[in-house]
């Protein structure tokens, strides 16, 4: 496996407490004929005991390796862009126009906020060139940069895309939201479970954090795959905890099964995850223990 990375500095990334944890950068790994980069966007230290409010403080002391040395959790925001053969698309859009300074009550801080436009530029990629962008789901930090505000053209930074999204998430948008993706009645593309949108990329209906939700199954040519699951984890304690609600969960119940069949997928051999909020531990699978096992270049390449 061909492994390589470009990295761009993040605002005090390197400086961040003495946890092990920092948000991501760019980087860009080869896997067989597919090739994936992360395009950063935003970065936020979130209360662990409120983004997952069936736990508390205690639960929190054997996943300290995952949290700042105050107690915090740090999570990444920003797209996946996928490349195989004649296939360039990107999962997700991003925050968008955010100014770090309005935070939900589940959110400590952010520690940066970046500019996805200028991601993708420093990957060599022209947003108006893009026809396609998959959409877990609708989530304000998912759909940033699609929305009809995100720019000064109203067909938001990607200027042709059509949205490929799960079916059921946009009839769970409220009459007085929408729309939430700039030209969605026109451009909005609904997928069912299985459905091929382009070669080597598959929907995979994970249902629960949002009523269509959707995770995006990414074949690497040579008998493997990526999960980019969206927000049926947001942290890779959760492959502990499945049980562990996450606050904007709309079906608690169905989430955790989402979760439990997630786990349960990536815990076997040839199979990689893709967590966008996983702070600098998105790319990974489920070792033999049942614990997340990020990527390691030395181990994990051949």
């Amino acid at each position: 496996m061909a492994t390589h990375a470009r990295h761009a500095a993040t605002n005090g990334a390197e400086d961040r407490e003495n946890s092990g944890i920092r948000f991501p950068v760019i980087w860009t790994r080869t896997l067989g004929e597919l090739t994936l980069s992360y395009v950063p966007d935003a970065g936020v230290d979130m209360i662990p005991t409120r983004v997952y409010p069936a736990s508390v403080e205690e639960d929190w002391h054997p996943h300290r390796p995952q949290m700042t040395e105050a107690g915090h959790l740090p999570m990444g925001c920003g797209a996946l862009l996928v490349e195989r053969g004649g296939t360039r698309l990107l999962i997700d859009t991003g925050h968008g126009r955010i100014s770090g300074e309005d935070l939900e009550h589940f959110q400590h801080a952010f520690g940066h906020v970046q500019d996805l436009p200028e991601s993708l530029v420093a990957l060599g990629v022209d947003p108006a060139e893009l026809d396609m962008v998959a959409i877990t789901h609708l989530h304000g930090d998912h759909t940033g940069w699609a929305r009809p505000d995100a720019v000064e053209d109203p067909r938001s930074l990607f200027t042709k895309a059509r949205w490929m999204v799960g079916k059921g998430e946009l009839e769970s948008v409220a009459p007085g939201d929408g729309p939430i993706l700039a030209g969605q009645d026109e451009r909005a593309v609904v997928v069912t479970d299985g459905t091929e949108i382009a070669d080597g990329v598959r929907a995979w209906s994970l249902p629960g954090h949002t009523p269509g939700h959707t995770a995006w199954i990414l074949d690497t040519g040579d008998g493997r795959e990526v999960v980019a699951f969206g927000d049926a984890m947001h942290s890779p304690v959760q492959v502990q905890h499945p049980d562990w609600e996450v606050v904007l969960d709309t079906d608690r119940n169905e989430a955790e099964q989402s979760r439990r069949r997630l786990v349960e997928r990536l815990a076997r051999d040839g199979v990689y995850g893709f967590g966008v909020h996983f702070a600098d531990q998105q790319l990974g699978t489920v070792d033999s223990s049942g614990l997340w096992r990020p990527w390691n270049d030395e181990t994990d390449a051949s």
